[in-house]
């Protein structure tokens, strides 16, 4: 038999159809996410599914008699089982292996990378404290629990090994690392320990809450090369009385001076930050002070989002929910708006000279693609690189940039 990885947004793929057991990796945090989860299902009634992700420990032991090609339910609380999980498949077992997320981290079992990218994430911790009011996560995740900094460098260093260029931090927020384990925030001494391993490579930081950026984190990633000048910021909203309401620090000022600390202490530094429109009782009011906002904090990258009414949430019950179509019209006037910033953003770097990580090659328009420290990839836009001689794929290369748009940098080696 023939296992294939796929994640909701590729189980379509022609790999797949060649595959006679599919791992299907789920998310629960949006609705338009779970559905997703479940319409792949319907195109998967020929393969043996195995459900894994957020969205599992949701499941019953009555999807496996609704969709008889189920043939195992497994939560993250028991991915240590998950290759006597696969064999008793194999063997044509069905199996339900749910259970609460447990209280600590579990140890590092070992890492197989599913794809040749030069870039590979690491989890640092999971669950949240916060009490988002719009968010699910605590539900889904439980309470956050770092994971032990010796487990996440044994990682990094295995990774960096096999030739893994890029190494990206996640957690549902990144910059409370430690606290529950160590009695402090730590992300700061984690990167620093991270920095010190040898070796020619990145570090990158995903979603750390401006609440938790202080001046030892901000020096921290101004002192080491290897650690990309970028910060995602997650904001949500620049009105005060609806980040009062979605259970955010709602001091509008109070950011933006945090944002100024940033971008004086480092000057080269990339922001990106992500937004959510149509929130319970945003008037029109509050939709123009987050234009506003948008403007004068002028992040190189922004993620608009419709707000999703998701059960479990105290939002979820508020009064003055707004119809999806006033949603999508603020999304998508949100988003003009930014791509006119991000554009004269992306045309500061034409003429300068960047560090490119080299991702892959199209032999038929003869085209380099790959990204900068000021690019996460899959996330932000990429570079797109013509050069007389060859490039090593999954290797550094520099890069002049000559030209930009909204979104993509073009430059030559």
């Amino acid at each position: 038999m023939e296992a294939v990885f796929a994640d909701i947004e590729t189980a379509n793929l022609v790999d797949v159809k060649k595959a006679d057991i599919v791992l299907l990796n789920t998310c629960g945090f949006l609705k338009a996410a779970r559905d997703e989860v479940f319409e792949n299902l319907k195109n998967l009634t020929d393969k043996k599914v195995i459900i894994l992700g957020c969205l599992a420990s949701e499941f019953t032991k009555e999807e496996i008699k609704k969709y008889p090609h189920i043939h195992a339910i497994v939560s993250s609380a028991n991915y240590a089982d998950i290759q006597k999980i696969f064999d008793k498949v194999c063997a044509g077992e069905k199996v339900f292996a749910v259970k609460k997320e447990p209280k600590t981290f579990g140890k590092f079992l070992g890492k197989s990378l599913l794809s040749p990218n030069p870039y590979s994430y690491i989890k640092i911790a999971e669950g949240c404290w916060n009490k988002c009011s719009y968010c699910m996560i605590p539900y889904l995740k439980g309470a956050y629990r770092s994971r032990a900094m010796e487990d996440i460098i044994t990682e990094a260093k295995s990774l960096i090994e096999i030739g893994i260029k890029e190494i990206i931090l996640v957690a549902q927020d990144c910059g409370f690392y430690g606290s529950d384990l160590y009695g402090k925030k730590s992300l700061a001494t984690l990167l620093k320990k991270l920095s010190e391993i040898k070796g020619d490579f990145w570090i990158r930081t995903l979603y750390i809450y401006p609440e938790m950026i202080d001046e030892e984190l901000i020096n921290t990633i101004k002192s080491s090369d290897k650690i990309c000048k970028y910060l995602d910021i997650p904001l949500q909203h620049g009105d005060s009385n609806i980040l009062k309401s979605m259970c955010r620090p709602n001091n509008i000022e109070t950011t933006l001076e945090k944002i100024k600390k940033i971008r004086k202490t480092i000057p080269e530094v990339t922001l990106r930050t992500s937004f959510i429109v149509g929130f319970p009782g945003e008037t029109s009011g509050a939709y123009k002070n987050l234009l506003e906002f948008i403007k004068k904090i002028a992040f190189n990258n922004v993620g608009v989002f419709e707000y999703s009414r998701e059960p479990h949430t105290a939002a979820f019950t508020m009064k003055n929910q707004l119809s999806d179509k006033l949603k999508k019209e603020r999304k998508e006037k949100a988003m003009l708006l930014q791509q006119k910033i991000s554009l004269e953003n992306n045309k500061k770097f034409v003429g300068k000279t960047l560090q490119v990580l080299i991702e892959k090659y199209d032999p038929i328009k003869k085209i380099y693609t790959g990204h900068s420290q000021n690019q996460t990839p899959e996330v932000d836009g990429q570079i797109l690189i013509k050069s007389k001689n060859p490039q090593k794929i999954n290797e550094f290369a520099k890069v002049k940039i000559t030209k930009a748009d909204t979104y993509d940098l073009f430059g030559t080696v």
